[in-house]
């Protein structure tokens, strides 16, 4: 059972990180936040503990008013690492 929701869950790794990269590209701050604080946790959950560090690390930079560039870099890198996880997959 719980191997079939971390399957379901992994699925839902493009759909996030193209919210993540449309967010991105709005520098909808509010928006990041509250999506990587919940993949935090969620990775966490199901065992993406490389995932969730990476949250936590982008939690810990992102300014409420502005995105600068090593978050928008550590962002990238969170979106990079969920689509290699969905390829290993495939």
């Amino acid at each position: 059972m719980f191997e079939q929701l971390k399957q379901q869950f992994l699925a839902s790794f493009e759909a996030k990180s193209e919210h993540l990269e449309q967010a991105l590209e709005r520098k909808d701050t509010q928006t990041l936040t509250v999506s990587v604080h919940q993949l935090a946790g969620s990775s966490g959950s199901y065992g993406f503990d490389d995932i969730s560090a990476l949250c936590g690390e982008i939690e810990a930079m992102v300014d409420t008013d502005s995105i600068d560039l090593s978050t928008q870099e550590k962002i990238q890198q969170l979106i990079k690492l969920m689509r290699q996880k969905i390829k290993a997959v495939v």
